[in-house]
């Protein structure tokens, strides 16, 4: 038997018929990683619980995620940053004002959320309690990211450069305050979104 017909010995083998290309593999885990995070957090996640959601072995796990949980939890992270930078580029680069933009880019924000009001806590809670440098240091890429996309609507209604920083940084961190005080029940989505907008498009030059 060749060597590409055999399971790898370091993972559960596939189900019959069922032959899984590494990256394949991974992305599962990933997926199933993502779902027991979102469900309990990183304290209440281990691996064992991924293990049985994603049917795998903790071997294999440690095979693609050498350092376990941290590393499961920046995968994960990474990819719901993925999609909701995914979304506020597409907002950005819409063939409209840039104020309508910024308004655009402040709605994909906010209905990410609305739609994955967990990815909220494991992506802006969760990563301080994780207490790992590298999962911190991975947050504030990510939030670096997705405030370049707030400075690109800003960049192009004529902002000074010195400018752009602390308006992007500041239009994110409260678009972020007024989608948690919305998660939370503290304030209707409407009044947040309109809220957040009037203070987004304000400082537009």
């Amino acid at each position: 038997m060749s060597s590409e017909n055999r399971a790898p010995i370091t993972e559960s083998a596939p189900a019959p018929g069922r032959r899984l290309r590494p990256s394949d593999r991974r992305a599962e885990i990933i997926a199933a990683a993502r779902t027991v995070f979102l469900s309990t957090g990183y304290d209440g996640a281990g691996l064992a619980e991924v293990a049985e959601a994603g049917n795998v072995s903790r071997g294999s796990i440690y095979r693609y995620f050498p350092n376990g949980r941290s590393d499961l939890f920046q995968a994960v992270a990474e990819s719901l940053v993925e999609e909701l930078h995914g979304q506020m580029r597409y907002a950005a680069r819409m063939p409209f004002s840039a104020a309508t933009r910024m308004e655009h880019l402040v709605a994909a924000v906010f209905a990410f959320f609305q739609q994955n009001p967990e990815a909220y806590r494991l992506l802006f809670r969760d990563v301080w309690a994780a207490n790992d440098p590298a999962v911190a240091a991975n947050a504030m890429a990510a939030k670096a990211l997705l405030t370049s996309e707030i400075a690109s609507v800003i960049a192009d209604a004529g902002a000074e450069p010195d400018q752009l920083a602390a308006a992007s940084a500041g239009i994110l961190g409260f678009t972020l305050a007024t989608v948690e005080l919305a998660i939370g029940g503290e304030l209707d989505l409407e009044t947040a979104w309109l809220t957040t907008c009037r203070y987004a498009t304000s400082q537009i030059a």
